[in-house]
């Protein structure tokens, strides 16, 4: 009788002991959540920041490219505002494929140079704004095949 006495204080006191630490560990959970949560809501403040930067940004590349295509007088003397002069030290050249001599000088059917892409000086960045440029082109070239 006394041995299962034994057993069972050292049965309750594990029980107490997984209990304490269940306690631990689910506030420790709760906090972590409403972290989480914090955090996902201040990522998706950033997003739709970052959405409207690259919408305005996207709509003065258009209008600078629409300028050149006219032949506007900004179209040279306005080159492509940079996001952080300390990531962009250098022009950015058209992008790879572009084709043309550079001059802008088309004729008829050769369309005019497009804008040079503001490059950011990482090599995955830097391809994936090429592409990018490259692809545009290519659907703004779309209606005149």
């Amino acid at each position: 009788a006394e041995a299962e006495d034994e057993e069972e204080l050292g049965l309750k006191q594990s029980i107490d002991t997984h209990k304490a630490r269940y306690k631990e560990k689910f506030n420790r959970l709760r906090e972590l959540k409403a972290e989480i949560e914090q955090i996902q809501g201040i990522m998706e403040k950033q997003r739709t920041v970052l959405q409207k930067d690259f919408e305005s940004w996207y709509n003065l590349m258009v209008r600078q490219y629409k300028q050149q295509l006219r032949g506007g007088p900004s179209a040279s003397a306005d080159p492509a505002p940079t996001l952080n002069p300390a990531t962009h030290n250098s022009p950015a050249p058209p992008p790879a494929g572009g084709g043309g001599n550079g001059s802008g000088a088309g004729a008829g059917g050769g369309g005019a140079e497009q804008p040079a892409p503001v490059l950011t000086g990482n090599r995955d960045a830097d391809a994936d704004i090429a592409a990018f440029y490259k692809a545009r082109q290519q659907l703004l070239d779309k209606p005149k095949q």
